[in-house]
């Protein structure tokens, strides 16, 4: 399958309430797969964050420090949830990609592109010892 109609599957899976596109092949596709949704320019993106952050060609041309700062920064400031689609010759590898909590969705079958998203509410499983009963029960201490 193309990259290209994996990311279309994507969006309409996800169907955000509002989309930042990080460049200008992000902003066309989400306009054409998401008319009705809401898309800001990454320049000109609203005081309040969007709910998806896109990117095709963002990362194209940087080097892996200037990825990752452009990555946190999406992160925090624009969007709880990104997708990109990298490029074979991106300076971050897989590895670089889980280290930052992004997770591969897809790979094109030409090898071109590679698909990756982040989402902050499931970026990380809750461990089994984080819950209450492993807590202490102040209730049953006896002074």
């Amino acid at each position: 399958m193309h990259w290209r109609d994996q990311m279309r599957g994507h969006l309409l899976e996800m169907q955000p309430g509002s989309v930042c596109a990080l460049d200008e092949s992000a902003c066309l596709l989400a306009q054409n797969v998401l008319p009705a949704t809401p898309v800001y320019q990454h320049d000109t993106a609203p005081d309040a964050a969007c709910a998806l952050a896109l990117g095709i060609d963002i990362l194209s041309g940087l080097n892996a420090q200037q990825a990752q700062h452009l990555i946190n920064q999406t992160r925090l400031y624009i969007a709880p949830r990104i997708l990109l689609a990298v490029p074979s010759d991106c300076a971050l590898d897989e590895a670089a990609f889980r280290a930052l909590g992004f997770m591969q969705s897809a790979t094109d079958t030409t090898d071109t592109f590679r698909i990756f998203h982040y989402d902050l509410d499931t970026y990380k499983t809750v461990p089994d010892w984080l819950n209450a009963r492993y807590w202490a029960h102040p209730e049953r201490w006896t002074p």
